[in-house]
């Protein structure tokens, strides 16, 4: 996955504040087969190949790396579309499509998150060892 820096919504990518809007399909058995089986191949909603099976993530896949490379998520919903009326709609659930919000955080904030991780990681393995 890559990510591009560009404005949008309160500065640049690498900047403390930008933020980031990227809508995706989840890595589930129900995402593929909608996308690539009924989409693709059967109602040919889209051309033969468009979705690459390997390039699917989950939500919880995405914030990781999202916040492996300082920014924090603020929002995971759920979307759904309509092939009979064409139209998109939001929901709660995120296991076929979904769009996440996340803002990029300023350096201090990111060092003292990863520490408190670090050390909560610390002690639950410790408590665990016991």
């Amino acid at each position: 996955l890559r990510i591009l820096d560009v404005g949008c919504g309160g500065g640049l990518l690498s900047e403390p504040g930008g933020s980031l809007f990227i809508t995706t399909l989840n890595k589930t058995n129900l995402s593929y087969a909608l996308a690539i089986v009924v989409a693709e191949q059967l109602l040919h909603i889209v051309p033969r190949g468009t979705h690459d099976w390997e390039k699917f993530v989950s939500p919880v896949e995405l914030e990781r790396l999202l916040e492996s490379n300082g920014f924090l998520v603020q929002s995971v919903q759920g979307m759904l579309y309509n092939p009979i009326s064409g139209a998109w709609s939001w929901t709660s659930n995120t296991e076929i499509n979904y769009a996440l919000h996340a803002v990029k955080q300023d350096d201090e904030f990111v060092l003292n998150s990863k520490t408190k991780i670090t050390n909560v990681n610390q002690r639950t393995n410790h408590q665990i060892s016991k």
